[in-house]
């Protein structure tokens, strides 16, 4: 009777298994894992990857599959990953302060921008230049009039103008027409 050929030995430590899945996927089970939440993965849809692809691991390298929770806690303690984190989205499609994009990475958070073409530019300072205002109409506060202020000089410079001769048209409208200290009010023109 011929004998029956050996089984080859499986191996059940988890350093065996760990070593074959950073050998087929590039990371340890814990850097894999939180790079999946991270993305904002379910932890369902983790879970059923890990556990496909541990079972392959198994037989391709003859060692035991570890239990996902095994990892799933670790990385938890070491990458201070929240489970079942998703990333939010919010959409605001606005001309932003030149560095808003380098805040919102500091924070931790991602964004996308676009550099705009001038003829858009130009619209976004226009729509900007209202929100500042309805800003400022709603707050009365000094900060929303130095925002406007800002907006204001950059429209200029847009338009191919200079602070300069903005203060020197406006210095002259108040040599001819008075500036509005008296707080005068317009009520009715009557023509002969």
């Amino acid at each position: 009777m011929p004998a029956k050929p050996e089984k080859p030995r499986i191996d059940s430590s988890p350093q065996a298994f760990e070593r074959a899945f950073q050998n087929r996927l590039g990371q340890r089970p814990v850097e894999w894992i939180t790079a999946k939440l991270q993305n904002g993965s379910e932890l369902s849809a983790i879970q059923s990857l890990f556990e496909i692809m541990s079972a392959e691991i198994e037989l391709q390298y003859n060692c035991a599959m570890q239990p996902f929770s095994h990892y799933y806690e670790q990385c938890q303690i070491e990458k201070d990953v929240t489970p079942m984190r998703k990333k939010t989205m919010k959409q605001y499609n606005k001309l932003v302060r030149d560095r808003i994009p380098e805040i919102i990475e500091a924070s931790g958070k991602t964004c996308t921008c676009e550099t705009l073409s001038q003829e858009r530019y130009l619209e976004m300072l226009d729509a900007k230049l209202n929100e500042e205002l309805a800003e400022y109409q709603q707050s009365k506060s000094l900060e929303e009039l130095a925002d406007l202020l800002e907006v204001m000089g950059a429209v200029v410079r847009a338009r191919g103008y200079n602070w300069e001769q903005l203060t020197e048209i406006r210095k002259k409208k108040k040599e001819e027409r008075g500036g509005f200290e008296k707080r005068i009010l317009l009520k009715e023109v009557y023509e002969d």
